[in-house]
């Protein structure tokens, strides 16, 4: 008997926390906090831990694994199953860590006896990934935090004609409708209107920083800086391999120290903008205001196109979106099906 407990994720924005039982024994899928002032945690307790034998992360950001240690206070000490990246990204080490590598991508990887997964490259930022997960006799798809259309980072999907039994597919942008290769080009071509004037571009450790970058060092004659806090997204995004696609790698570090605000493209640390006012900010997400600052809104999750398709090509009998506050509604299309 397979049992699903959203214990955080849906008709929010944050603390992704999904627990699945079948037949007595449990898996957890992300582990994560809200982003508020409160650090919401998800509705985890000891009764779930009891009856967990693995926890699976799909990527570093808090609303993904900011819970593990409450996981560990309610007593869980069994593997907790990530990509290295993942782990190299992490603040915190944690017990009984069960890393995969690269070389292992497209093969089922064991647990134990009646447990084991196959993962791919999810683009949403270094090292994040979606699972196929076998368990007892269920099959079970979570795409983690999901982007179509990146620039640099490899987004894929499984392969093999599986009818899974649940899928929890990422909602995250299902009121918009994206085109993030036009979204780029519209920001190269701001850039260029603004010769002498030093732009910034307040950024999160994600794929988005690493493709906007990317691309203006590309297209434009820029210069660009990188603060110290977001170098090693960068760093990394030189060191990696399968997880690029090769013809939009670059092949050297293109960041400079943040000596001073001249005329440059700086991409800063959120919220830190407010440390160079003789700077233009340039926003790429969210606003409460969207008319005041000069906005290009670059997708970090599927939109509603995207989980149309999404959803016709990880054919599941149940699924979860996750990860919105807006209901998912698709026009002609069932999300229960056999």
């Amino acid at each position: 008997m397979l049992n699903v407990e959203v214990l955080g994720g849906v008709g929010e924005y944050g603390r992704n926390c999904f627990y699945i039982e079948v037949d007595g024994q449990a898996i957890l899928l992300d582990c994560g906090i809200m982003k508020n002032a409160q650090k919401t945690p998800p509705k985890l307790t000891a009764a779930h831990v009891e009856k967990l034998v693995a926890v699976f992360i799909s990527h570093s950001h808090i609303d993904h694994v900011g819970a593990l240690p409450i996981a560990e206070r309610l007593g869980y000490a069994g593997p907790i199953v990530m990509s290295e990246m993942t782990q190299c990204q992490l603040k915190q080490c944690y017990r009984n860590t069960h890393i995969f590598y690269e070389d292992s991508i497209g093969e089922w990887v064991p647990i134990n006896d009646y447990l084991a997964f196959k993962w791919g490259y999810s683009g949403h930022v270094i090292g994040s990934v979606w699972y196929q997960i076998r368990f007892v006799d269920k099959m079970i798809f979570y795409s983690g935090d999901y982007v179509v259309d990146t620039y640099v980072l490899q987004a894929t999907l499984p392969q093999d004609n599986v009818i899974y039994d649940i899928a929890l597919i990422d909602s995250g942008h299902v009121e918009k409708h994206v085109d993030n290769q036009a979204v780029l080009q519209q920001i190269a071509q701001f850039v260029q209107t603004y010769p002498q004037q030093p732009i910034i571009f307040p950024s999160s450790f994600s794929g988005k920083t690493l493709d906007i970058a990317t691309y203006l060092f590309k297209h434009t004659a820029r210069p660009i800086y990188v603060e110290q806090q977001l170098q090693a997204l960068f760093q990394q995004y030189i060191a990696v391999g399968q997880n690029m696609k090769s013809e939009k790698a670059v092949s050297a570090p293109f960041w400079l120290p943040m000596e001073g605000v001249e005329e440059g493209l700086y991409f800063v640390a959120e919220h830190s903008e407010v440390y160079y006012p003789q700077a233009m900010a340039v926003y790429t997400g969210y606003l409460q205001k969207e008319d005041t600052y000069p906005h290009f809104f670059y997708k970090t999750h599927p939109d509603y196109e995207d989980i149309v398709k999404l959803s016709k090509q990880i054919r599941a009998k149940q699924v979860i979106y996750f990860h919105s506050t807006f209901p998912v509604q698709l026009e002609g299309y069932s999300e229960s099906r056999k």
